[in-house]
């Protein structure tokens, strides 16, 4: 992967996204290659080099500085359209010097994740109670991760990841997501998953912005013609679409008495990804 030194105008982002207000990704590009991932469709971004290179925003702890002193942030969401702990955080702590700024400023924080680093900084994270991590689990083996996460941690990675956060006390949700038809097998997921998750949500796979044709085509070559077809089926139009999510809904239900956790659904409108409609608030009663 090509590492870019770079540094940048702006660090703090308005967001839509109902999990904060503000938004900061220390980085640009993924060295995971998440074949999903929405964030290849930004404007800014150029889809052929976003898994080739990560651009180091060298100077964004400083740039956050100078902004908390007109911004005034109720709570940030780290990771929107990059991963935090890449392997190249290692070298330039730039994710770390930003925990530090905002836990400074009494800040409360999400970060979205998959890497089993972050391990390293939880106590960094638990100095503040209110930081709150999202940690991606939503296949159940690692032939799945490799088929859609390529370099992205394996399974028990994750899984010792995840006990060390609940050891840490640091408000943890599993995101089961993008929840994939027919590929994301909820059950499977769910046994999986560490005693001691208090908070589980399910996010139902998008069809515009998750690189869709090029899903269908590798679903096809390593699952077969017919499972390609399937998924292809519940996008077809909006009826099918949520009917698709119905039926995880009433499964997500049946699951639930089994679990001492509450459980979140996000469905995006079928026409559109981004929404103030989503809400990552409400549990399922």
């Amino acid at each position: 992967m090509k590492i870019i030194p770079a540094k940048t105008q702006r660090v703090l982002s308005a967001t839509q996204i109902s999990l904060a207000d503000y938004v900061i990704n220390p980085y640009k590009g993924c060295e995971f290659g998440c074949l999903y991932c929405y964030a290849q469709e930004n404007k800014n971004i150029a889809r052929p080099s976003f898994f080739e290179s990560l651009t180091v925003k060298l100077n964004a702890p400083e740039i956050l500085r100078k902004e908390l002193i007109y911004k005034k942030p109720k709570r940030v969401l780290l990771g929107s359209t990059t991963e935090c702990f890449p392997c190249q955080e290692k070298n330039y702590r730039i994710t770390e010097q930003i925990l530090k700024i905002l836990n400074e400023n009494n800040i409360p924080y999400t970060i979205l994740t998959k890497s089993h680093l972050i391990a390293e900084y939880l106590p960094l994270i638990a100095e503040n109670p209110g930081n709150k991590i999202f940690f991606t689990l939503n296949f159940p083996t690692d032939r799945l991760i490799r088929l859609f996460e390529r370099k992205s941690p394996n399974s028990a990675k994750r899984l010792q990841t995840i006990q060390q956060i609940i050891a840490a006390r640091i408000h943890l949700r599993i995101h089961i997501g993008p929840f994939i038809p027919y590929i994301s097998i909820l059950e499977e997921v769910l046994k999986i998953i560490p005693e001691g998750v208090k908070e589980i949500d399910i996010e139902l796979y998008h069809h515009k912005m998750g690189n869709f044709i090029e899903m269908l085509k590798q679903i096809e070559r390593n699952l077969g013609r017919e499972l390609k077809n399937k998924l292809a089926a519940v996008y077809e139009n909006e009826k099918k679409y949520l009917e698709f999510a119905e039926k995880i809904k009433r499964e997500i239900k049946q699951n639930m008495p089994k679990y001492k956790a509450n459980f979140y659904y996000v469905v995006p409108q079928y026409q559109t990804f981004y929404s103030k409609e989503i809400n990552y608030g409400h549990p399922l009663t």
